[in-house]
């Protein structure tokens, strides 16, 4: 099954999560012409499959980059793929907050930085809906869904200017001041 079938067989009763993995892996098409290969295919495979840990089939440490990351490579995809998902849009200070980050690494290697960046962008100019955002909304409207005690809102917190920097980054590799 290739990602796009596997993510919408994971996702299809997860509210919109497939309408943004599809989005996610629009905007990673733009931009995996920046990468070489074996990672131009990776990027674009681990935009429709980055949420998949959301899945209840899927979910184990309730921690979903890690939980599908594992899903992942215990089906054989690639390395590449499940580096990116386990590591996707600031996951390492996500694992570093619920106490996960040393298992996060002694089970993935981190991606090299631009592929690692070029998800991140493709995912946070993609709103939850699958409608092209700026990274800016998407933070607000992450920050907005999440109650300010909760992990993910935390996360969101503590990396939102590291995560505006890297989305600014892929822009200006793009050619562009706002999401294509």
């Amino acid at each position: 099954m290739n990602a796009s079938d596997t993510a919408t067989q994971l996702l299809s009763g997860v509210g919109t999560r497939v309408a943004h993995s599809r989005a996610v892996a629009g905007q990673a098409i733009i931009v995996a012409t920046l990468l070489d290969a074996p990672w131009t295919s990776a990027l674009i495979d681990a935009a429709w499959l980055h949420d998949v840990g959301y899945a209840p089939a899927v979910v184990d440490t309730g921690f979903h980059p890690l939980d599908g990351a594992r899903y992942l490579r215990d089906r054989g995809w690639p390395s590449e793929v499940c580096r990116l998902v386990a590591w996707h849009t600031g996951a390492g200070v996500e694992a570093e907050m619920r106490g996960l980050h040393a298992v996060l690494a002694d089970d993935f290697a981190s991606p090299p930085s631009e592929p690692a960046a070029a998800l991140a962008w493709a995912d946070l100019t993609s709103s939850p809906a699958g409608v092209r955002c700026s990274a800016e909304e998407r933070l607000a409207e992450i920050l907005g869904r999440y109650p300010p005690y909760s992990v993910v809102h935390r996360t969101v917190a503590a990396s939102r200017e590291s995560l505006l920097s890297t989305a600014a980054w892929i822009d200006a590799r793009v050619g562009c001041a706002q999401p294509i």
